[in-house]
């Protein structure tokens, strides 16, 4: 059964490990599948109406490890295990590493408790398998208009685990459609003739010197990949995006604790995903800790 966080103005619905998501791709440890902010609905699915598969598909706010860099993948053999963090063991096949496939999961074994209104802990072990291993706890917090998602891994096997983290945010504050009236702003100007990727981009988004605007309400997914890659100048604070969408009147933020690696922005006609990455480079016996802190507050 989901968890049900809330105060005066926020209210988190946090699925519970492999209470529904089951999939190989996205963290099992605790996720945010609900958000509304002063009645307001705020998240998305990845698929459209009609081609949704909640025990596969991502919702919510939906992180993932290794998108790219998948952990231990290239040294297991064809039927070998490889640690997909947050997910479990996953057995490899003959291909490639993509994230899109639905590989055969051994899952971990998970623990979670509600702490209060405010607050839960997510816990999972992964063992050791092939020299691998972690302890990987997840922390949700609401305070006032915010809340924070804490991560903590550490680093149980014997092998350096170099990877990514990021968190699919499948946005559609008020529940209206991809469209004219939002607007997304990062703390950096960028340059969009840099972009390292553009897929149906061209004919819905206008580009600002640190921000998207949309011409329309897209009728194709459309991807503008790089907009970190194509930053102006070098950082000097941490990462984070505001989302404004004027037929709310929602004001939505995410700031990380860090300074971002990479970041890309996908979408369709009802939802909008700003994605910023953490790189993650722990040798055996480290832990590291970051944090992602969402903010709401309405137009004036």
């Amino acid at each position: 059964m989901a968890i049900i966080l809330h105060n005066s103005t926020l209210k988190l619905k946090i699925e519970t490990p492999g209470e529904k998501y089951r999939g190989s791709r996205f963290d099992w440890n605790g996720t945010v599948t609900g958000i509304w902010y002063k009645g307001k609905k705020i998240l998305s699915q990845e698929k459209k109406l009609f081609s949704r598969n909640i025990r596969i598909y991502g919702r919510g706010l939906h992180n993932e490890f290794g998108i790219k860099d998948a952990v231990g993948y290239d040294e297991a053999a064809p039927g070998g295990f490889f640690p997909k963090i947050g997910t479990g063991w996953l057995v490899r096949d003959d291909k490639p590493y993509y994230f899109y496939t639905q590989y055969i999961i051994d899952p971990l074994e998970f623990s979670f408790k509600k702490i209060s209104d405010t607050k839960a802990v997510f816990m999972c072990d992964s063992g050791i398998r092939n020299g691998y291993g972690y302890r990987y706890i997840k922390t949700l917090e609401l305070l006032n208009d915010t809340f924070k998602v804490s991560y903590e891994l550490e680093n149980t096997g014997e092998k350096k685990i170099e990877t990514t983290e990021y968190v699919h945010n499948f946005l559609l504050p008020g529940a209206k459609s991809t469209g004219p009236h939002l607007e997304l702003k990062f703390n950096w100007e960028f340059d969009d003739k840099k972009l390292t990727e553009r897929v149906n981009i061209d004919d819905i988004m206008d580009f600002t010197s640190n921000g998207i605007k949309f011409k329309k309400t897209p009728e194709l997914e459309f991807f503008a990949g790089g907009i970190w890659e194509s930053r102006k100048a070098e950082p000097t604070a941490n990462s984070a995006w505001i989302l404004e969408d004027s037929a709310s009147g929602i004001v939505m933020s995410e700031s990380c604790d860090f300074i971002t690696c990479h970041m890309d922005v996908w979408g369709h006609n009802r939802c909008l995903s700003p994605e910023l990455f953490k790189k993650i480079s722990l040798e055996s016996g480290k832990t590291e800790k970051w944090n992602r802190t969402y903010s709401f507050s309405m137009m004036h």
